[in-house]
């Protein structure tokens, strides 16, 4: 598959919120240290360590992270890898975006879950064995969807610009706090006083601020999560699979329910009787009665 390709799964609508999220993250940098005069060193070394999250390295990382572990058990090996085979090959069969290849990790948990990281890794829990083959299908083809659709990439873009922003961030905050003390220390006199609340006053702000600044980017970045299961969804159900993955949704698939405007603006993932209303107006014929 060549480069256009590759770049038309990633730059489309529902990546958008995770444009701005970049772009945003490069204006802090620019309006932090502008006047430092090495703006353009910190972005380069900004797109570094996105770089290094892109690499094998950055997926082994994640997957570490999440706590995925190789499948040694024979046993689980031969009820998994069918089935994932089984959705590859429909999916390869059915569009040129599949991967061409997956690896299959075990996380140790009960709930029944999946989850893609990367370019290829699928990562199944414990759970997701105790659920029908039929279900477990619907499952993995959304996750191979992920991958297909490349959104496993952009975590990995995630992963490293955020490690790179959380340093300028923590470095913004202890600076204001160090100095904040060090005016505190030498605060004798009543100006001096004045100084030392001034510039604490100053130190909480700040902190107030990044914090603000972060929920404010994560807002773009959350809402392109959740367009992307749709979209993942969809192509569970271009493959063949709508109809198990709307089962697995509406019976076994832990929804934690939106408490509220703002809780529901930061969810990862749409509620389930959305995502399954999506699937039904597809053509997904699923009821639950």
């Amino acid at each position: 598959m060549d480069i256009w390709h590759r770049v038309g799964r990633i730059v489309r609508f529902s990546n958008l919120g995770t444009v701005l999220f970049f772009v945003l993250n490069i204006l802090l940098i620019t309006a932090v240290f502008g006047t430092s005069g090495n703006v353009a060193e910190l972005i380069i070394i900004y797109f570094v360590t996105v770089a290094i999250s892109l690499s094998p390295i950055g997926e082994a990382c994640l997957a570490a992270f999440a706590g995925a572990k190789n499948i040694k058990r024979t046993d689980i090996q031969l009820r998994v890898i069918p089935l994932v085979q089984y959705v590859l090959d429909k999916a390869k069969t059915s569009t040129s975006l599949a991967p061409a290849k997956v690896k299959v990790m075990i996380v140790h948990d009960s709930a029944p879950n999946a989850f893609a990281i990367g370019r290829q890794t699928l990562c199944i829990t414990d759970g997701l064995l105790a659920l029908p083959d039929d279900m477990m299908l619907g499952i993995l083809a959304h996750e191979i969807g992920h991958l297909a659709y490349q959104h496993t990439v952009i975590q990995l873009l995630i992963g490293g610009g955020n490690i790179f922003i959380s340093g300028c961030l923590a470095l913004i905050k202890i600076t204001c706090w160090v100095f904040s003390a060090i005016m505190g220390l030498f605060a004798f006199g009543f100006r001096s006083r004045l100084i030392a609340i001034a510039t604490a006053l100053f130190a909480g702000i700040s902190t107030a601020l990044t914090w603000l600044w972060v929920k404010f980017c994560m807002l773009f970045l959350m809402w392109s999560m959740r367009q992307n299961e749709y979209l993942a969804d969809e192509f569970a159900y271009k493959i063949g699979f709508g109809l198990e993955l709307a089962t697995a949704l509406d019976k076994h698939i832990s929804d934690v329910p939106n408490d509220g405007f703002f809780r529901a603006l930061y969810d990862t993932h749409p509620c389930n009787d959305d995502r399954v209303a999506a699937l039904q107006n597809l053509g997904v014929p699923y009821s639950r009665y």
